[in-house]
């Protein structure tokens, strides 16, 4: 049986199997010989009797706290995944939208502009390890210079994430602090972004979720000299959702081009 006082952050679990059901996180606000009364993170008070003192389960710290690399999770699973990102994304000293998984970054979008990606953050990152600085994406971008300048050798950026999660916005940011830790902050980056219209044109349509939406793939190739700079980069591949061409779900459109 699980024993908890006034104050103790938990897990509750009401039993429910739905795809979609999850343990969700509470504090106890009073627990007596009789019942256990909780208020959850979305603000609903439940009353639990002690009989079902079971569907209770202690919270580790780190789930009640917060971090920024989630392999330190105490509570490892799906509900304090959750949990930890949307504490840090409510965060009130200012929104924290990545958070780390080992050398994987998460990102929610903010849906507002933040002013995190000037010339001042991109040289903050420069030549930093992973961890040693706040989760951000050009932490990752400059790993991946970083690794590529010392073993010479190819690197690769995987973005992926559901429609409307900021895929096209984040292969910008990358680009962006490619060009200037490079020092070729030129007209190559500006072909690669200038060429997304045209791609978005035949690739993009509106869903029921996204208005613009990107409906396909690409690989941008970015070609460095042994110096570290840009000198050329080519979109490498192009994938289509092509039924979309002959059949839209209801509530959709065509490519934008049609």
């Amino acid at each position: 049986m699980v024993v908890v006082s006034k104050g103790d952050l938990v897990w509750y679990d009401d039993g429910s199997t739905g795809e979609f059901d999850l343990p969700i996180g509470a504090t106890v606000k009073q627990a007596d010989a009789g019942q256990i009364v909780i208020v959850t993170d979305d603000d609903e008070e439940k009353w639990i009797p002690t009989s079902d003192a079971d569907k209770l389960k202690i919270m580790h710290s780190t789930s009640a706290e917060g971090v920024n690399d989630m392999i330190r999770l105490g509570d490892l699973h799906e509900a304090g995944i959750l949990r930890n990102l949307q504490i840090r994304y409510n965060d009130p000293t200012g929104c924290k939208l990545y958070t780390y998984t080992g050398s994987i970054l998460v990102a929610v979008n903010p849906y507002q502009l933040l002013d995190i990606y000037d010339g001042h953050h991109i040289e903050k990152y420069k030549n930093m390890k992973i961890g040693e600085l706040p989760p951000h994406i050009f932490a990752i971008a400059d790993n991946a210079y970083y690794f590529m300048r010392r073993d010479r050798s190819d690197q690769c950026c995987i973005i992926s994430g559901e429609s409307g999660a900021g895929k096209t916005e984040t292969t910008k940011l990358i680009l962006q602090f490619l060009a200037a830790v490079s020092g070729q902050h030129s007209w190559i980056e500006q072909q690669i972004l200038e060429a997304n219209p045209i791609l978005e044109a035949f690739g993009n349509a509106k869903t029921i979720r996204n208005d613009n939406s990107s409906r396909f793939g690409k690989y941008i190739d970015v070609h460095f000299d042994h110096d570290g700079t840009i000198e050329g980069a080519r979109i490498e591949q192009y994938l289509l959702e092509k039924s979309r061409i002959v059949s839209q779900a209801d509530g959709e459109r065509n490519y934008h081009v049609f």
